[in-house]
């Protein structure tokens, strides 16, 4: 299968080499490995002597790979031929299907040439059109006011004179359920018809003349309690400003005139005022008595003139840093929840109480003790200790 010398276009030295080292054709050349094929040809040459000198071993390794693409492509050309006489069965059965859709058609044909058919006259018709509803026609000005154009309106099919098949689908109308009194209806207008929209049901309010307290249960002889309306109106009142008598006789501008709302816990936050100011103050002099106590134990002369009793403010400092924590170091803001006596490094309100040195707290807490109210350091709120 192929000629080595028409295939590969070898002269007649290569041709006869190959045939000595039994490669008679390119089918047999293509199997060869370069290597052991080289080698091969090399011992045929060298007893054979047809060449001087040996073909280099890329002119050989050009021989193996043309013969190698020759081979290839004799083998897909035998498989298309294979898979060509194999489709000829199936193209004849193409052909006969062809062949009996003609026929159908021509069967068609016929059938619609026999003229119009009556389907009004069929039993199962005549049952769907006795459930089918009833279709209103309409005036050329609602389509054209309703932007329905000519071609978008199908042709309507005649039953009694219909050629070939007709396809049709009847629905019947299932039995509305009846909608509760709870519902909210609206109709809107679209034409001819009229559609019903339902959005949803009505929230209903509660009834305040069924609630019943606790006391009733645990007490079945104790009589309901009546809210009072009036004493909660008053109690939200009394949140948000003073009674009258508070701020009788004191100046709106005044820093005596009581104002803002009505803290949770008035009496903590006073009290909280009260030991965040004696920590402040005994803190220095503690530390001061600390340490002219001990240099007084030491002998030193400038300080034997501390008497005993300085002791006080050390143990003093102790007292009041326990009590901050007990109470002052909870104390928070009503409005925004920060805590009043514990000092924070961030933006503080512009009217906010401050005393140059002392601080934010140390103002905060004087202007609650002196005043009974103050303003939050960090939102700026008016908070009241006072009713």
């Amino acid at each position: 299968m192929g000629d080595l010398k028409t295939t590969l276009k070898l002269n007649d030295r290569a041709v006869r080499l190959l045939e000595l080292a039994d490669c008679e054709d390119v089918a047999s050349l293509a199997t060869w490995e370069h290597a052991a094929f080289y080698k091969r040809l090399s011992d045929v040459n060298q007893q054979a002597r047809i060449y001087k000198r040996m073909p280099a071993w890329v002119e050989v390794g050009k021989w193996i790979e043309k013969a190698r693409v020759f081979q290839e492509h004799h083998v897909a050309a035998e498989n298309f031929e294979a898979a060509f006489a194999s489709a000829g069965g199936a193209i004849a059965d193409d052909a006969a299907e062809a062949a009996e859709a003609a026929e159908a058609d021509q069967e068609m044909s016929s059938f619609s040439a026999q003229g119009p058919v009556n389907f009004e006259m069929d039993p199962d018709v005549v049952e769907m059109i006795a459930l089918s509803p009833v279709a209103l026609p309409l005036s050329g000005k609602v389509l054209a006011e309703a932007g329905v154009a000519v071609h978008d309106i199908p042709e309507a099919i005649l039953l009694t004179s219909a050629r070939g098949d007709v396809s049709m689908r009847v629905s019947v109308n299932k039995r509305e359920k009846p909608v509760e009194s709870n519902h909210v209806k609206t109709s809107v207008v679209r034409g001819v018809h009229v559609n019903t929209i339902v959005f949803g049901s009505r929230r209903e309010e509660p009834n305040t003349m069924r609630l019943r307290s606790t006391s009733e249960f645990v007490l079945p002889s104790a009589k309901p309690a009546v809210v009072n309306q009036i004493d909660n109106e008053d109690r939200i009142r009394l949140l948000r400003s003073a009674l009258p008598q508070t701020n009788e006789g004191i100046s709106p501008d005044s820093r005596r005139f009581v104002r803002g709302v009505l803290h949770s816990h008035p009496g903590r936050l006073w009290w909280g005022a009260v030991f965040t100011l004696g920590l402040q103050l005994f803190a220095p002099l503690g530390i001061f008595s600390a340490l002219a106590l001990l240099m007084k134990d030491m002998q030193n002369p400038y300080f034997q003139w501390v008497p005993g009793w300085f002791l006080f403010f050390p143990c003093s400092v102790f007292v009041f840093g326990i009590l901050f924590l007990l109470v002052s170091y909870g104390a928070s803001c009503r409005s925004c929840g920060q805590r009043c006596f514990v000092p924070r490094q961030c933006l503080k309100n512009k009217k906010a109480h401050h005393i140059p040195v002392l601080g934010y707290v140390f103002a905060t807490a004087m202007h609650m003790v002196l005043f009974s109210w103050f303003r939050c350091t960090y939102c700026g709120t008016p908070v009241r200790l006072k009713e």
